[in-house]
C-alpha cells in the first residue's frame, strides 16, 4: 500500500553535475495491471535547486540532475506511484534520503508525461515555490516533413508571455499564447526548418524592441516532437539568466503502434 502523501522542504546542498539514468524500476512490476505502459522523462527546471535524485516507489531511477536536464523516457506499468525528489546523495532508496524536496503520488495512465521541477525552494527572486508540475506529452505520429511544437513557462519571475516565430519584424506563427508560469501551451505542428523565435509578454505588440528575449533560432526537427522549457530568472541581475531549453522526442512511428 502506498504511503500517505507528504511534502517536505528542506535547504539542500549541491551534487556534482551528471546525469545518469537508473536501471532501478524493479518496483514498478507491482503495479502491472495490464493497463499499458507509461512513459515518463524528468525535467529539472529549479534555478535554485541543487542536483536532485528521482525516485519512484522505492527505487532510484535518475541519479545527479543538474539544472536545465531533461531525461529520456522511462517506462513505468500504468498506475499509481510515489514519486521522491530529493539531493543528490549516495541514497539508494527514498527512505534513506535526507534532503527530500518533494514526496507524493502520482497516477500514470498509457500516456506519455513530462514530471517537471519548478520554482524556487528559498523564494527570493520570485514568489513561486518549489513544486513539480506533470505535463501529458503528445507523441502521436505526424505528417511528413512536419514536428510539433510544445513551450513550458518555467521562469518563476516571468510574467504571462507569448512565443512567437518572428520574420522580418512581424509574427508569422505563434508558439504559446498568453501561458502563465507552470503551465504549457498547446501542441502546434509545424513544417520541418529552422524559426526565428523571440518571447514576448502576453499581448505585446509585435516590435521586437517589446520582447523579452530573442530572437533565436530554433530547430523543428521532421517526426519529432519538441518540446521548449523557459527557465531562469527575468530579472536583472539574477541567477541563472532566463533562456530556452530544447528537448526533442520522436514522434511514434507506423511499427510503434498497432491499430
Amino acid at each position: 500500500m502506498m504511503p500517505t502523501r507528504r511534502r517536505v522542504l528542506r535547504s539542500i546542498g549541491a551534487g556534482t553535475a551528471v546525469l545518469t539514468l537508473g536501471s532501478g524500476v524493479a518496483a514498478a512490476e507491482d503495479h502491472d495491471d495490464g493497463d499499458g505502459d507509461a512513459r515518463v522523462r524528468v525535467a529539472h527546471a529549479s534555478p535554485d535547486a541543487p542536483n536532485v535524485d528521482v525516485f519512484v516507489d522505492d527505487a532510484k531511477v535518475l541519479a545527479d540532475v543538474p539544472y536545465t536536464a531533461v531525461s529520456g523516457y522511462l517506462e513505468l506499468p500504468a498506475g499509481t506511484y510515489q514519486v521522491t525528489v530529493a539531493a543528490a546523495s549516495d541514497a539508494e532508496e527514498a527512505d534513506e534520503a535526507d534532503t527530500v524536496v518533494y514526496q507524493e503520488d502520482v497516477t500514470f495512465e498509457d500516456e506519455a508525461y513530462t514530471v517537471a521541477a519548478i520554482g524556487e525552494l528559498d523564494p527570493d527572486v520570485s514568489d513561486e515555490a518549489f513544486r513539480v508540475a506533470v505535463y501529458e506529452d503528445s507523441l502521436d505520429r505526424l505528417d511528413e516533413d512536419t514536428g510539433r511544437v510544445r513551450v513550458v513557462h518555467a521562469s518563476p519571475d516571468a510574467p504571462a508571455v507569448d512565443v512567437r516565430v518572428v520574420d522580418d519584424g512581424s509574427t508569422v506563427l505563434t508558439l504559446a499564447d498568453g501561458i502563465e508560469f507552470g503551465e504549457a501551451s498547446e501542441n502546434v505542428e509545424a513544417a520541418a526548418g529552422t524559426y526565428s523565435v523571440a518571447v514576448f509578454p502576453a499581448g505585446a505588440d509585435e516590435d521586437l524592441d517589446e520582447a523579452v528575449f530573442g530572437p533565436v533560432d530554433a530547430e523543428v526537427r521532421d517526426g519529432e516532437v519538441l518540446t521548449v522549457f523557459a527557465m531562469g530568472f527575468v530579472t536583472e541581475d539574477a541567477e541563472p539568466e532566463f533562456e530556452l531549453v530544447t528537448a526533442y522526442e520522436d514522434a511514434e512511428r507506423d511499427d510503434d503502434c498497432d491499430d
